[in-house]
């Protein structure tokens, strides 16, 4: 397979070669939605949406499946390559982007083959979300990349904790605290997954980071009570 950056150059000339010289944002748009949805094949994968693999890029390209957020990604990146401002739209519970000029947006849904969406239509969508008070605009504005990638780390971190994949779900936690490093429930989650993989050292050492940093209501029964048994075995003193 040729390099991730190389593919994604590849489709983009396919898709500048469709749309020619034009630099009208719904053009080149449609001329990306041809050549990933009709010629490449690309489509959302409703059948296996919790498989890790609609996570990982490379292998998003190499399949042609993906969930919204990575298909959205590789939108984004030959939208880029052409010359059409794309950013990406953290909607409730399913990513989309958005081309062209802010004051002028085409909502793009790469999840189901580039359907449009109306801002109206996406707003009376926003109704059924408690979005604690936030306005309905601050959901259709772009996001960053940092955010984009935070947003499929923890896509993957759900998954692997749901299967239980104790290796994975602690290097999705480790590639999360490279993000936000003062996350202590982050850091307390991986002192439990050390334990559990035989790493009392390390899970001595974050789990008093962990109940060092939170507050006495914040902190897990189990947490402390492993902290405590793991004190007791290593000869520390300490009651918290």
């Amino acid at each position: 397979m040729l390099g991730l950056a190389r593919e994604i150059d590849l489709i983009a000339e396919d898709v500048r070669e469709q749309a020619g010289n034009t630099l009208d944002p719904e053009a080149l748009a449609h001329a990306i939605d041809h050549e990933l949805f009709v010629v490449r094949g690309f489509c959302g994968n409703s059948e296996a949406y919790d498989d890790p693999e609609n996570s990982y890029l490379d292998r998003v390209i190499e399949r042609r499946l993906g969930i919204p957020i990575t298909l959205s990604l590789v939108y984004m990146e030959v939208a880029q390559r052409v010359g059409l401002r794309c950013d990406g739209v953290g909607y409730p519970g399913h990513f989309i982007v958005r081309c062209g000029e802010p004051e002028q947006p085409i909502y793009v849904d790469p999840f189901h083959q580039g359907a449009r969406l109306d801002r109206g239509e996406l707003i009376a969508g926003l109704r059924a979300f408690n979005l604690g008070g936030a306005s309905y605009s601050s959901f259709l504005t772009g996001i960053t990349r940092r955010q984009m990638l935070q947003r499929m780390l923890n896509n993957l971190h759900t998954v692997f904790r749901a299967s239980r994949d104790l290796s994975r779900w602690l290097m999705t936690i480790e590639l999360l605290l490279c993000i936000e490093p003062w996350n202590a429930a982050l850091v307390g989650e991986r002192g439990m997954l050390h334990y559990r993989l035989g790493r009392p050292n390390n899970a001595l050492e974050d789990l008093e980071r962990y109940v060092g940093a939170g507050d006495a209501d914040s902190l897990t029964a189990g947490a402390r009570r492993l902290l405590r048994e793991l004190r007791l075995q290593y000869g520390q003193e300490g009651t918290q």
